[in-house]
C-alpha cells in the first residue's frame, strides 16, 4: 500500500498511530494523521502554517477535543477510520494531479483539505489553509525527478547515507525549503555538548542548545525507524516531545521570538532536460532562503553544476564535488558510471 510513499510520508502514518495510542483512540483519525504531519514535516508546517504557535493552538485544539480514554499500547494494531482512510486515497490522487511519482507529506496534507468535514480540516480552515492554495504551491514547488536518472539517484542517495553515518551532516529527501521542495537538502548537525552549564548559559544559548538536543533526537528517531525497530523509536519520539516541551516552557518564561525555521547547507537536485530559466529559478530561491549552496547533477550529460552566492550558476568541470563546512566530498564518476 505504501510502495509510493516518501520516507517522510509512511513517518508521518507511523506518528499518526503513535497519536492515536496516545490519545487511547481505537482508530487512527484524521487529527492523529494532522499531527503525525505536523511532527515529521516541521518544515511544511512552518511553510504554510507561519508560526509555532499556530502548531501549538492546532495540538491544544485536539487534545481539548478529544475523549479522555487510557493511553493503547503501542504494541496493539490501530486501523485507520473511514475518513483516514479517505484522506489517504485523496492523496494519491492528488499526486497523479500533479503528475508527481511519489506520495509525500503535501499530498497527505492536500487529502486532509480534500475531506472538508473532518476535524482535522475543520482546524487548518481555521489557519487560512484551502485546498486551492496549497494545491497550487505544491504544483509549483516540486523538483522534477529526472527520467532514466534513477541510477544516479540511487548512488547519490547511498552516498547521502554513508555521509549521515560518518556523522556532521543530517540529509533529508524531498525536503521543504521556502516554497520549494529539493530532492535532497543536507542540513548541519550541531551535536550536544554534555559538559555546557545551563546556568553558565544566557536563554537564548538554553534555547539553542535544546534544539540541538532535538536535532540530535530526531536523527536517532528516524535512523531507529528507517531499521524497523520501532520499539526504540518511540523512546526517542517521547524523549522529543519532553525536550519540545522544555523548549516551549523556556520561550514563554523569557518571551524569546519563535527562531527563524534553519536552512540546509546544501540542496542537490537531479535535473534533465528542463528550462534553464526554471532551474535557475529554482536555484536562486534556494539561494534567498539562506542555503549556502546548489549542487545539479546531470545524469544525461554527465555534468555538474554549482550555486552559489557569490559566484552564482557555473558549470563545474573537475571531479570532485567539494563542501567545506561540514566537511563533503562527492567523486562525481561513482555518481554517474
Amino acid at each position: 500500500m505504501f510502495e509510493r510513499y516518501t520516507e517522510k510520508a509512511r513517518r508521518t502514518i507511523f506518528f499518526a498511530r503513535y497519536e492515536a495510542s496516545q490519545f487511547g483512540s481505537p482508530y487512527i483519525e484524521t487529527e492523529h494523521l494532522l499531527l503525525g504531519l505536523l511532527r515529521e514535516d516541521k518544515a511544511m508546517a512552518n511553510r504554510f502554517l507561519r508560526s509555532h504557535a499556530a502548531v501549538e493552538s492546532i495540538r491544544n485544539r485536539i487534545e481539548g477535543h478529544a475523549e479522555q480514554r487510557e493511553k493503547v499500547s503501542t504494541s496493539v494494531d490501530l486501523p485507520l477510520s473511514h475518513e483516514c482512510k479517505r484522506v489517504l486515497a485523496y492523496g494519491a490522487e492528488e499526486s497523479q494531479r500533479l503528475n508527481h511519482k511519489h506520495i509525500g507529506t503535501e499530498h497527505l496534507l492536500l487529502g486532509i483539505l480534500r475531506e472538508q468535514k473532518c476535524f482535522a480540516a475543520q482546524l487548518l480552515g481555521e489557519q487560512g489553509l484551502n485546498l486551492h492554495s496549497v494545491r497550487e504551491q505544491a504544483q509549483q514547488a516540486e523538483a522534477p525527478i529526472v527520467q532514466g536518472g534513477s541510477g544516479s539517484v540511487a548512488r547519490l542517495e547511498q552516498w547521502l547515507v554513508a555521509g549521515a553515518a560518518r556523522g556532521g551532516i543530517y540529509p533529508v529527501k524531498q525536503a521543504h525549503v521556502g516554497n520549494r521542495t529539493a530532492q535532497f537538502a543536507i542540513y548541519r548537525t550541531n551535536q550536544p555538548k554534555e559538559n555546557d552549564q545551563a546556568q553558565d548559559m544566557t536563554p537564548a544559548e538554553r534555547l539553542a542548545q535544546i534544539q540541538n538536543r532535538m536535532d540530535a533526537i530526531v536523527q536517532k528517531m528516524e535512523h531507529a525507524i528507517a531499521n524497523h525497530e520501532f520499539e526504540k523509536a518511540r523512546l526517542y519520539s517521547d524523549e522529543e516531545r519532553k525536550e519540545r516541551e522544555n523548549y516551549r516552557l523556556l520561550r514563554e518564561q523569557f518571551h524569546l521570538e519563535e527562531p527563524p525555521p534553519r536552512a540546509p547547507v546544501l540542496c542537490i537536485d537531479v535535473i534533465g532536460n528542463e528550462r534553464f530559466s526554471e532551474v535557475q529559478k529554482r536555484c536562486d530561491d534556494y539561494i534567498a532562503e539562506g542555503v549556502s549552496e546548489v549542487w545539479l547533477l546531470n545524469p544525461g550529460l554527465k555534468r555538474a553544476y554549482t550555486v552559489t552566492k557569490a559566484e552564482g550558476f557555473r558549470e563545474f568541470r573537475g571531479g570532485i564535488l567539494q563542501l567545506s563546512n561540514p566537511p563533503l566530498e562527492m567523486d562525481l564518476a561513482t555518481i554517474f558510471d
